[in-house]
């Protein structure tokens, strides 16, 4: 069956009562992934509960579980993910066509249903995230379907906090053609910039310091904090216990906290002191144990962020080139004052260092996001 193609509309965002759709990498559980997929879901609570939200992510069982009671009109999915990742080529941009096709002549039981349901929608926005670029090429086809949806059923574009980075040099003519059409686009380091050329905006993780949440867990934890984590490692295994050896020498006891299960606790144990665990469902429930006066050894991007805005001192553990140090640098370059190693270095905890400035200077980027988020999804 062939759909005549729909004018474009062209509204802003929050001129109807249309569904307002998300696309995020949600449900993994990542939690700095988590945090800011249940960022805007808390906020379009609080400024749109009355609209249906979709969140279309890899893992729709887990995130409604994750996100259970965050919007009352939540609807979970994976429509738009379960089409960009069924490439024969696993070539996004030969997968173009493809994807473009289904989206707006449909002709696959598998997604029409999903895909009519989006024509209807307001607005698709990409949340932020490093899940575009050549690390999982296959999630670049979310781009086509968007654009697609767009082209033919005036649908708006948005997409924020992005980091694109790596990319082919083909990826990045690719990508820069397809983003131009997007009406709000925000990225959140440098390179990234370069390539959607645009000015640098920030993750939106600082958009949940803005809201009524509690991020932080008030609990006392200790003065040490480990997040080493497991996965996209740039290190071997004897230099990261040698790292958090070196990191917790003089303690009595670590935290050891878990961002992605079961990942992050691959350095159990290798302190040679006592360990307090702050599991995934800890931290998603509680909050982080982050504080001023904590020194923090971690590699975690999030972690960086929030510990930081929390006021802790960190070592921040270099991971893959061309991927985790451009995240990590686009912090540095925000003020966190963090101490940049790799795994093999000698230092110790004494090496970490901190900006007494920062947990201020992240309220005033919390703020900046919040405005941002006002703007994209204006209360009525």
């Amino acid at each position: 069956m062939k759909i005549p193609r729909l004018p474009r509309r062209g509204r802003p965002v929050g001129s109807s009562d249309k569904p307002i759709y998300l696309i995020s990498t949600a449900g993994h559980p990542n939690y700095g992934d988590e945090v800011i997929a249940r960022a805007w879901l808390d906020h379009l609570a609080l400024r749109h509960p009355h609209r249906d939200v979709w969140l279309d992510c890899p893992h729709p069982g887990r995130a409604s579980h994750l996100f259970a009671g965050t919007h009352p009109r939540l609807r979970v999915t994976n429509t738009l993910w379960e089409l960009a990742m069924g490439s024969a080529t696993h070539d996004p941009i030969t997968d173009d066509d493809r994807v473009r096709t289904l989206v707006r002549d449909l002709g696959s039981p598998r997604f029409d249903a999903g895909l009519l349901a989006l024509r209807d929608v307001e607005s698709v926005h990409l949340l932020g995230g490093g899940y575009l670029n050549a690390l999982w090429q296959d999630n670049l086809g979310l781009v086509s379907a968007v654009l697609e949806l767009r082209e033919s059923f005036g649908v708006r574009l948005i997409a924020t906090g992005q980091g694109l980075m790596p990319l082919t040099d083909a990826q990045s003519t690719w990508l820069r053609r397809g983003l131009s059409s997007f009406d709000d686009l925000e990225v959140r380091d440098a390179e990234s910039a370069v390539v959607a050329q645009t000015d640098v905006g920030l993750d939106d993780a600082f958009l949940a310091l803005a809201l009524p949440r509690p991020l932080f867990d008030a609990s006392p934890a200790p003065e040490r904090m480990v997040l080493v984590q497991g996965d996209l490692r740039a290190w071997d295994d004897e230099e990261a216990r040698a790292a958090i050896r070196a990191h917790a020498a003089g303690s009595r006891e670590i935290g050891l906290v878990e961002a992605i299960p079961p990942d992050d606790v691959r350095y159990a144990g290798a302190s040679g002191t006592g360990e307090r665990v702050y599991a995934f469902g800890h931290i998603w429930h509680d909050g982080l144990p982050a504080s001023a006066g904590q020194k923090w050894l971690t590699s975690r991007f999030h972690a960086h962020l929030l510990a930081a805005a929390a006021g802790a001192a960190g070592l921040v553990v270099e991971g893959a080139k061309g991927y985790y140090d451009v995240k990590h640098a686009s912090l540095l370059a925000l003020g966190t004052g963090w101490t940049r190693i790799h795994a093999g270095d000698d230092v110790t905890a004494d090496d970490a260092s901190a900006n007494p400035d920062f947990p201020a200077r992240a309220k005033d980027l919390a703020a900046r996001k919040l405005a941002l988020a006002d703007r994209l999804y204006p209360r009525r």
